[in-house]
């Protein structure tokens, strides 16, 4: 189990810094959409930052039933909503930056959770 969501998230940090740095390439052949890929941009980047912290609390857990320990725990469902929040604010806040593009960038790398999981399951089975 380990690997494979290792796998999975590595891949999907893969694909985002891919797709990251083509918008950097667009951003600097393409001044007329630079408030778009602007929002993309910074919207990427912290909707991986929010995948990998899930992979880190998913981690945990496991660990802990595999302990068999009685404790409380938490997703970090607060936390990941105020840095999607503190990402949305500052592109609210940023002229240069759109903020529905920085809304759909947030969404990309939990998207790419799934044809990338598909690809590793499909590798791993053969």
């Amino acid at each position: 189990m380990n690997d494979l969501t290792t796998s999975i998230v590595n891949g999907v940090t893969r694909v985002s810094i891919l797709l990251l740095s083509a918008l950097f390439l667009g951003w600097a052949l393409y001044p007329d959409y630079r408030p778009e890929e602007s929002g993309l941009i910074l919207g990427i980047v912290g909707g991986l930052f929010n995948v990998r912290f899930l992979s880190i609390k998913v981690r945990q857990l496991v660990d802990l039933a595999v302990s068999q320990e009685r404790r409380r725990f938490s997703f970090g469902f607060v936390t990941r909503l105020c840095i999607a929040f503190l990402i949305v604010m500052m592109a609210a806040k940023l002229e240069q930056v759109s903020l529905g593009a920085t809304i759909i960038g947030l969404f990309i790398p939990q998207l790419l959770m799934i044809p990338v999981s598909i690809i590793v399951g499909l590798r791993m089975k053969n």
